[in-house]
């Protein structure tokens, strides 16, 4: 539930966090989805960190609409992880880029 405070805090008008890393930390399916409506609303917030975490089904789908269309709000150079669909079913795969541009 600690995500879930600090996706509050991240949502609001005043933050000016550009990047947050928060991989491997045991954060739920609740949290993660926080984090990506959250990061809706805040437009500072470009570089998010998430592999590690319980990336279940609806997870995958909030990032993957942060990710998704010709303006995504969170470029696939900026986080850890890239959305795949197999059988209609959303999943979440490791990208190694980051560990180099960093």
């Amino acid at each position: 539930m600690v995500l879930v405070a600090l996706s509050e805090a991240v949502a609001t008008s005043n933050c000016n966090l550009t990047t947050l890393w928060v991989n491997n930390n045991g954060i739920t399916e609740t949290g993660l989805c926080a984090l990506a409506a959250a990061l809706r609303s805040n437009i500072t917030l470009t570089n998010v960190y998430i592999w590690g975490n319980e990336l279940k089904n609806t997870a995958c789908n909030a990032f993957e609409k942060l990710m998704e269309g010709s303006s995504p709000r969170v470029l696939q150079h900026n986080t850890d992880v890239v959305p795949y669909v197999v059988d209609g079913i959303t999943y979440l795969a490791e990208t190694g880029h980051y560990l180099f541009s960093h």
